[in-house]
């Protein structure tokens, strides 16, 4: 990046030189435009930044889901400030003509929303946000933020909602090794956390999981130690760095949805902040469903940070809370068990931490 914006610029100043001040204004736009382009690819996703404070950013946790009495001391993203702006576009969405009111808070049944006319309404359902806590596993304290969802018996999504800005190959996208993390210390810090509360840990265990859309690093907590662990994701050389691994598997689930298992193989499958570049999730979660043994638990974790290009549309136009319900009906669709959503995020942590999770009936 940094000898792109060098090298623009050095063409401005040439052009000035050489009597082109039009080429040069050229080139400034052009630097504009890398500029924007860098910020989009490095901040979180259009409108998850609708409401943030310098407040939440001294030490304490911020949340799009909002706070309980007393937990947090001030609004996240797309809190109470926001909310009718949230509305409004969860409405558009959804395709709602008229007032809703304040949405149905899917903890309450007495405000049940009728789905069947449009099925999606679902996503107008809000939280309770007088019982929304902050999850600590560690602690034994779990929160399910999506207790008492409705889902509709028609699915709530159309195919405008899986488009992307760049629709070209992944492959492509990915060609290059990316050894960074994409979210910062203290959010992987809660999803190791979140996986030492669930897995055995320890000693040597008989576990078998798959990492997907992995990379060179798998936030697993260090004295995990499963009998297999095998990794499937976008890039052979991350991969091949990913030492909590026990194999791994370069595979476009954009492009081939089918998993290269058995039916039945494993006890847990993980994915870490990517199930909003699925362009084809349902199909990608029932074959998940498939190759998990009954009981097996599939944890999808993600925070507000993404490469808005390769997202897919309603993540883009959503915030976090809406999420929760996206991926909750992934799940149902799916075929799993009753999910549940918990928001991990650590009290001392920046980016939030959400987890959605469901098992595979028995």
């Amino acid at each position: 990046w940094t000898s792109r914006f060098s090298g623009i610029s050095l063409a401005s100043k040439s052009m000035v030189d050489k009597g082109h001040p039009y080429l040069s204004w050229l080139c400034l736009a052009a630097l504009a435009s890398l500029s924007l382009h860098l910020t989009l690819m490095q901040s979180r996703s259009p409108l998850l930044n609708l409401a943030a404070t310098a407040a939440d950013r001294k030490g304490m946790a911020r949340s799009a889901l909002g706070f309980a009495a007393g937990e947090r001391p001030s609004v996240g993203r797309a809190g109470s400030s926001s909310l009718g702006l949230r509305r409004s576009l969860i409405r558009g969405i959804a395709g709602v003509v008229g007032s809703m009111g304040a949405g149905a808070a899917f903890a309450a049944t007495s405000n049940a929303i009728d789905m069947t006319a449009n099925p999606r309404t679902y996503l107008l359902q809000e939280p309770n946000k007088a019982a929304i806590k902050r999850s600590d596993p560690s602690k034994g304290e779990k929160y399910d933020l999506i207790k008492g969802l409705q889902f509709p018996d028609k699915t709530p999504f159309i195919p405008s909602d899986f488009k992307r800005m760049d629709e070209s190959p992944d492959s492509m996208f990915y060609l290059e090794p990316r050894f960074v993390t994409h979210i910062d210390d203290k959010a992987i810090e809660a999803v190791s956390k979140y996986y030492a509360a669930e897995f055995p840990t320890g000693k040597p265990s008989d576990t078998v999981i798959l990492d997907l859309c992995s990379s060179w690093i798998s936030h697993y907590p260090k004295d995990f130690k499963p009998a297999k662990a095998i990794g499937l994701g976008m890039n052979g050389a991350e991969l091949k760095e990913n030492k909590q691994l026990t194999s791994y598997i370069v595979q476009d689930l954009n492009r081939e949805s089918k998993l290269p298992f058995e039916d039945n193989t494993f006890d847990y499958v993980t994915n870490v902040v990517s199930v909003d570049y699925l362009s084809q999730p349902v199909e990608v979660f029932k074959e998940i469903n498939r190759v998990l043994k009954p009981g097996g638990r599939l944890i999808n974790s993600f925070s507000n940070r993404c490469f808005p290009t390769k997202a897919i549309d309603l993540w883009l136009q959503t915030p976090d809370w809406v999420h929760l319900l996206i991926v909750a009906q992934y799940f149902k669709a799916a075929g799993f068990d009753t999910p549940s959503a918990y928001d991990i995020t650590l009290l001392e942590g920046n980016d939030p931490m959400y987890v959605v999770e469901a098992s595979k009936k028995k």
